[in-house]
């Protein structure tokens, strides 16, 4: 039997848990079964994409963006022409895939079309964020116009919480379904010689932003300092679409006096032996999918403080889940209770389920077209 030929859609190529999970597809899927190839909606080379061009090739198809957020809607719509152009000539160029696996937002359907145009006859439209509570009233019929478009192109939606699929295919629901992100082999804490250190560290990973809202966790530390707790706070991550993001973290923590106590560790660390010196992981995002970090954090033993709208699919054993709206403080309270109870240790979490070998099988299947 001939390998699936697969097209990935995706935005960027940076680091976050979708790349993770793409990243582990085409790692882990034995290549006498799969063949994998990317399209990224970016001009921009992404941190993965010279490990992926082993696996199979890149194409870069850049959209326009606006240097302003009053021009998003433009763009958006103005883009929507431009793709239906450009992946049809990608199409016509590359032909022979037999699934498009999309990993977008805004411009899922309109990747989607175009396969159908090139007689692509597996289409996969996956969701990886949540809804948003408030949405502009652009953005409230765009998404509802854009899951019209998608419940027609699609021959499977996925999503990995209910919260996701809710965003791009409102009512019409999807599939819910883990992304292969955690690789058990490299999480082992044995395989980690724990350093010993005196302060109490917490860890942040991912893009310097308002949804992640590390500005929050800046305030966390601060309180438990203040109180007497020798802590630091170790932020890992660059900015990605809000620039000036990273100065005002940067500003929040010299106005706190907390120069000495915040570490900012650059985005491609070495993400497990960084957990294995870490005591708690902080996640108090806005809104988020299903927070890769948290789950390889658990993997690792580290517990993880997550807020409360992220969905409870992401607790192994290890996550507490607390209001944004209670405010520092009360955070602060459940880390120095969670230390006065467990100490320092590294305590395990339930993973198999996670581990992406299993999961990857399960996909396998979709892109064959034998369970979509």
């Amino acid at each position: 039997m001939e390998p699936v030929k697969v097209l990935f859609v995706v935005g960027t190529m940076e680091i976050g848990g979708v790349q993770s999970g793409i990243m582990n597809f085409v790692r882990t899927a034995p290549r006498n079964e799969a063949v994998f190839d990317l399209a990224v909606l970016s001009g921009k080379e992404g941190f993965h994409e010279a490990e992926f061009r082993k696996y199979g090739e890149i194409t870069h198809i850049p959209l326009i963006r606006g240097k302003r957020k009053w021009m998003n809607p433009f763009c958006i719509l103005l883009n929507n022409l431009l793709l239906r152009h450009r992946l049809d000539r990608f199409f016509r160029e590359h032909p022979g895939y037999d699934a498009v696996h999309t990993k977008l937002l805004e411009y899922t359907a309109a990747a989607l079309e175009a396969a159908i145009r090139a007689g692509v006859p597996v289409r996969i439209a996956q969701s990886h964020v949540d809804r948003p509570d408030r949405m502009n009233p652009f953005h409230t019929w765009y998404y509802r116009h854009c899951a019209k478009r998608i419940a027609k192109a699609a021959t499977c939606r996925l999503a990995v919480t209910e919260r996701a699929a809710d965003l791009l295919f409102g009512s019409r629901g999807a599939r819910v379904i883990k992304n292969p992100t955690v690789d058990l082999r490299r999480l082992d804490p044995a395989a980690y010689q724990r350093v010993p250190y005196p302060e109490y560290r917490l860890v942040q990973v991912g893009t310097f932003s308002h949804r992640k809202n590390q500005l929050f966790s800046v305030e966390v530390l601060k309180t438990l300092t203040d109180a007497g707790t020798d802590a630091r706070l170790i932020l890992v991550g660059y900015p990605l679409d809000e620039p000036d993001y990273a100065g005002r973290l940067e500003e929040q923590v010299r106005a706190s006096g907390l120069e000495n106590r915040v570490t900012f560790e650059p985005k491609d660390s070495d993400i497990p032996a960084l957990l294995s010196g870490c005591d708690a992981m902080l996640v108090p995002s806005l809104r988020e999918g299903l927070p890769n970090v948290a789950l390889e954090a658990q993997a690792m033993g580290v517990p993880c403080f997550l807020s409360d709208t992220i969905t409870r699919e992401t607790d192994c054993g290890l996550c507490t889940f607390l209001p944004l709206e209670d405010g520092p403080e009360r955070w602060a309270e459940a880390i120095a209770a969670y230390r006065e109870e467990h100490g320092r240790r590294k305590i395990p979490a339930a993973m198999y389920d996670w581990d992406h070998r299993a999961i990857v099988q399960e996909y396998l299947r979709i892109w064959r077209g034998e369970d979509v």
